[in-house]
């Protein structure tokens, strides 16, 4: 399976299972982004994978200038468009290789969706480029211990596309495998600094989530 494609094939099934899922039970990741977020006000701001549009529902609430979104599925962009107030800031685009303006955001926003890079560096290269001086960068992604414990990788330095379990077990998704290492790199330092880190449980992982950090919050400053 394509890693970059499968939301296509399973997009509204998983849009349908999230929904239920999260009438119930609390959004862990998406209460620890929001504790990271800045004063969105007038701000122009980018959601990397957007997915249904359900971020920039939140982020159309706290009065954000523009709010621009992209994401790898066209299934989930279709969707998103039908939610969101400017369909026509969304998009297909991969988060590597943007088509925005030098300077364009004052904020970049990306809730599971970066780990889906299979080169790090480069995100955050393009990251840089597109956000302003002083722009902030916030993302949620898993948590590398998750891979290792959780998910059985084999080592923890070995590169893997691991199948996670999702609302459930009801969904399947393949991921690629980062280390520490990689999420704060020379690269990541060279462009950004870090402002803030948080790591937490996530109990949509699975039964044995108490055990292990299911997310993480990497919340940046550009140089």
């Amino acid at each position: 399976m394509n890693i970059n494609k499968q939301y296509d094939k399973i997009g509204e099934r998983y849009i349908k299972l999230q929904k239920k899922f999260f009438t119930t039970k609390l959004d862990k990741p998406t209460e620890a982004m929001k504790k990271c977020l800045p004063d969105l006000k007038g701000k122009i701001i980018l959601d990397i994978g957007c997915g249904h549009g359900k971020d920039i529902l939140l982020y159309e609430k706290l009065d954000a200038k523009e709010i621009w979104g992209m994401d790898s599925s066209q299934v989930m962009i279709n969707e998103a468009k039908k939610l969101v107030k400017d369909p026509q800031k969304l998009s297909v685009a991969s988060i590597d290789n943007t088509y925005f303006k030098n300077n364009q955001f004052d904020v970049v926003l990306g809730r599971f969706a970066f780990h889906y890079l299979e080169d790090m560096d480069k995100g955050y290269e393009e990251m840089a480029r597109i956000l302003k001086s002083r722009g902030i960068l916030i993302l949620v992604v898993d948590h590398p211990i998750r891979a290792l414990v959780g998910y059985k990788k084999k080592a923890y330095h070995i590169r893997e596309n691991i199948k996670i379990s999702l609302y459930n077990k009801k969904i399947k998704l393949l991921i690629p495998t980062h280390t520490f290492a990689e999420y704060l790199s020379p690269k990541f330092f060279k462009h950004f600094y870090l402002e803030h880190f948080i790591e937490d449980i996530d109990k949509e992982l699975g039964s044995d989530a108490k055990k292990t950090p299911g997310f993480m919050v990497i919340k940046a400053v550009k140089r």
